[in-house]
């Protein structure tokens, strides 16, 4: 249950964020690069309500809407890490100085770990929960 708390409060740290920034990129149309005819930030923003999700439901569902929340994520923030080191300003930045695809990458990185920690938790507890009987 705790890495569920703190899973969805990760969640949280990436979801205000990337809802502000989608809000101001649909005022101005300039906040984000498009990929397609989406905002990149919109997708970060559905990937981080998707993780919220798992984080709040039961269920298989929860595994599917984690990972299809969390790998989008995940490889856009590493994408723009790249870009942003090789190309120079890319990504939009955060307090003014800090690129927001570097913050990104390491909340992503926080929230697989805590995600990976509870799943293994949960098969601990189950395999001595059965060794038991």
């Amino acid at each position: 249950m705790t890495s569920r708390l703190l899973l969805a409060f990760l969640a949280m740290l990436g979801l205000i964020p990337a809802a502000l920034l989608t809000g101001e990129h649909f005022l101005t149309g300039t906040a984000c690069p498009l990929i397609g005819p989406l905002p990149a930030c919109f997708l970060v923003f559905a990937g981080y309500c998707l993780i919220f999700y798992s984080a709040m439901t039961w269920g298989w569902t929860r595994h599917a809407a984690f990972l299809v929340g969390w790998l989008p994520v995940s490889i856009l923030a590493i994408l723009a890490t790249i870009l942003e080191i090789a190309n120079g300003p890319v990504c939009p930045r955060a307090f003014g100085f800090l690129p927001q695809c570097f913050l990104s990458l390491l909340l992503s990185i926080l929230i697989g770990a805590v995600w990976m920690i509870g799943i293994l938790r949960h098969r601990k507890a189950r395999y001595f929960a059965r060794s038991r009987r």
